[in-house]
């Protein structure tokens, strides 16, 4: 079971002169080329998928933003601390899970002045965590994982017998074994390795 779909392509949003001279100019975001290389003209790109077979543990979904059109986290979560509080002024929302309802997000922390942002993943069960990656290797091992919930967490500093990974780790386990046979062109050896070290 599947379901894709691209947003509407924004006249503006097209062009990446436009967005991203805008968003330096009105947000204090001079971007750098190894972001702007990562541009998408839709207004957003979503998918949602699900195995067929009843014994699978394989869920997917992501939604993916334009750049230009990130909403800042502390609009969604207030935060429980003044550090919390901080952070999400400065956490913009670029991919979430509203289907499945996992209350995963990923987000840029892009404070002012910002080229190269760093990137977040919030889980609302067990909070904020940064990950070891940028915007460009998030983009490509989203479309290596199909955006397979909790692929994230292969990235963040947590492990089996944390409270958000042990839940996700058998859907994990199973794509690991699975994906490099459905899609041999793609080499997953990093990731698997990335999980063994969790486990």
């Amino acid at each position: 079971m599947s379901e894709a779909q691209f947003g509407a392509i924004p006249r503006l949003l097209d062009d990446p002169v436009f967005v991203f001279e805008s968003l330096a100019e009105d947000d204090g975001l001079p971007f750098s080329p190894a972001v702007q290389q990562h541009f998408f003209r839709f207004g957003d790109i979503a998918a949602y998928w699900r195995s067929t077979d009843p014994d699978s543990e394989l869920v997917g979904e992501f939604h993916l933003t334009h750049l230009y059109s990130t909403s800042l986290m502390s609009y969604t979560w207030e935060g429980t601390n003044d550090w919390e509080r901080d952070l999400y002024r400065e956490l913009r929302i670029f991919d979430d899970t509203p289907r499945t309802g996992t209350g995963y997000m990923a987000t840029l922390r892009a404070p002012r002045g910002t080229t190269d942002p760093e990137i977040w993943f919030f889980d609302m069960h067990n909070g904020v965590m940064e990950m070891d990656l940028d915007y460009g290797t998030y983009l490509d091992t989203l479309l290596v994982t199909k955006g397979t919930i909790g692929w994230q967490y292969l990235f963040c500093d947590a492990g089996f017998g944390d409270p958000g990974f042990t839940p996700v780790a058998k859907g994990l386990k199973e794509m690991l074994e699975v994906f490099p046979r459905l899609f041999p062109d793609h080499d997953y050896s990093g990731l698997q390795a990335r999980l063994r070290e969790r486990m």
